[in-house]
């Protein structure tokens, strides 16, 4: 069987991205998707080693992995120092450029947003920024030896309103959005922006992970970034981003998915599971600490992936008692299994509230 030459990229590409999730039935799976013969499906794994993009590892399930160029280097955090933008100069421009002009947009804005929060919210001392590079993706860690981001909102949180808020607190309000240690200067964007905009991002900082992708597949990042914090000390925060270099999406289509052009910041998107990080969204308190600060939102769009059940009294608090009390803000809930769909109707006795939109 005789492929065009897009085919063949096609199949070398998936074959690559298998590789990079370690799955072990690599071979199978492109002998399916493709319907080529286990003779051909190696071939192409063969082109791949002898091209130095894979390489054979025994400690993968698979037994192979993509290369990696590793760098790594360290910034000092000092009042009259660089600034985040000619840190991105000098460190992290000229080794990003291979990837696609996309990517450098989206890389650009991410690294400049995550090495501001380094800057003048960690109170540390030392930044350290780890690129590594594959034939598909380039994955950034910046790290500093700061208080840790948690702890830091939590400080804030504590001054403004909160009662006795905890570190879980400060993760749910990360996920929202619109919050920041310092409101006067800065507008708590960069993280909910820049984690959308990537691949996979993650924030390692106390035991707490925040964490913004969906799929099996994000599993082995989320890995490699508990792997990296055991291996070293004195991380306050550490942030682990994600992007194919060759990404077809758009920096600017990502701002448009969740701002308003006169408006800003006007819907966020909470994914339900891993807000209610002691179990599944059974308890008011737990809806309760998600309908905090929802009144600064027009929409808001309620992700369930991967949430099996819900409980009465979260369904009614969230989606009855605050719906009812906040009629102008639209609540969407998304990706809801049959069951979870049922409460909702359920509490809202068959006809949810008109400001509630189910798929």
């Amino acid at each position: 069987m005789s492929f065009t030459e897009q085919k063949r990229e096609e199949i070398e590409r998936y074959i690559l991205r298998k590789i990079a999730l370690d799955d072990k039935k690599f071979i199978e799976k492109a002998m399916d998707s493709f319907g080529i013969s286990v003779t051909s499906a190696k071939r192409y794994l063969k082109k791949a080693v002898d091209e130095g993009s894979v390489v054979k590892r025994e400690d993968c399930a698979c037994g192979y992995a993509l290369c990696e160029k590793v760098t790594e280097e360290c910034v000092a955090i000092e009042a009259e120092g660089p600034q985040e933008d000619k840190i991105y100069d000098l460190l992290l421009r000229e080794k990003l450029s291979v990837c696609g002009k996309a990517a450098q947009r989206i890389w650009q804005y991410a690294c400049a947003e995550m090495l501001n929060n380094a800057l003048e919210h960690s109170r540390g001392t030392q930044i350290r920024i780890i690129l590594r590079r594959n034939v598909l993706y380039t994955t950034v860690v910046i790290m500093d030896d700061g208080v840790g981001v948690f702890r830091t909102l939590t400080e804030y949180m504590a001054g403004h309103g909160w009662k006795e808020p905890d570190e879980e607190d400060a993760l749910v309000e990360l996920y929202k959005g619109k919050i920041t240690s310092d409101a006067s200067a800065h507008s708590g964007e960069g993280i909910f922006f820049s984690s959308k905009a990537v691949d996979m991002f993650a924030i390692w900082s106390g035991g707490k992970i925040y964490r913004c992708y969906g799929g099996r597949e994000h599993t082995v990042m989320e890995n490699r970034l508990l792997t990296y914090a055991a291996r070293l000390e004195n991380i306050g925060t550490m942030v682990m981003m994600t992007l194919e270099n060759e990404t077809a999406r758009n920096l600017a289509e990502v701002f448009d998915m969740y701002a308003d052009e006169e408006e800003g910041f006007i819907r966020t998107i909470i994914p339900v599971k891993e807000a209610c990080i002691s179990g599944e969204p059974v308890a008011r308190s737990q809806a309760r600490r998600i309908c905090n600060r929802l009144e600064e939102f027009r929409e808001v769009i309620l992700d369930f992936d991967g949430v099996e059940v819900m409980g009465q009294g979260f369904a009614d608090e969230l989606f009855r008692v605050y719906a009812a009390a906040h009629p102008q803000i639209l609540l969407c809930p998304v990706h809801m299994k049959k069951e979870v769909r049922r409460m909702v109707r359920h509490v809202g006795r068959g006809q949810p509230a008109d400001n509630v939109r189910l798929e």
